[in-house]
């Protein structure tokens, strides 16, 4: 009686662990991504709460498959136990007709009081969702990605001298309607 449980137990996890690594590999497939972050340079700077400290998780997609139309992110879960992501929208990745990688973003929190976030590189990040294809039903996936590191800008604009009466011409010509 023992054995035939534990033999039912043992298939069960064996049928998960294969359905897991089978929604990876799907993903994996058609779907080239880098997960970089960046943390706030103050408390508040992205919610408004001066007490909150918080980040954002960049997910620069590429597709490896050309019948790939795009990617719907349903779930991140930070695999760190001081991150949280509140994940109130889906996240849409739109790869058709993209010739360059497409980023997307999405916050993260710092639930744990006293903790100190200096580097994620490295730390896991489980997302899952579902792949859209040009000719065909969707596809959900499953994986876990690996943060490649801090999110770098090259900033390529030069410093303006704010006393010159040419530059502040320039931005009094400038039609800033909202």
């Amino acid at each position: 009686m023992v054995t035939g449980i534990l033999v039912i137990l043992f298939i069960f996890l064996g049928a998960f662990f294969w359905r897991k690594k089978q929604l990876a590999q799907r993903f994996n497939e058609n779907v080239k991504i880098a997960v970089d972050y960046m943390v706030q340079e103050h408390p508040g700077q992205y919610s408004g709460d001066r007490n909150a400290k918080s980040g954002v998780f960049i997910f620069n997609a590429e597709r490896t498959n050309d019948t790939l139309k795009n990617v719907v992110i349903k779930k991140v879960k930070p695999l760190h136990s001081a991150l949280d992501v509140n994940l109130e929208h889906i996240l849409l990745v739109s790869l058709e007709g993209a010739a360059a990688p497409k980023n997307v973003s999405v916050r993260f929190k710092v639930v744990k009081k006293g903790s100190k976030i200096d580097d994620l590189k490295g730390v896991l990040i489980s997302i899952s969702g579902v792949l859209n294809f040009k000719h065909g039903s969707p596809k959900d996936f499953t994986t876990v990605l690996p943060i490649a590191g801090l999110y770098q800008v090259a900033r390529t604009a030069k410093s303006v001298d704010l006393n010159d009466a040419q530059v502040l011409g320039d931005i009094a010509d400038l039609n800033l309607s909202i």
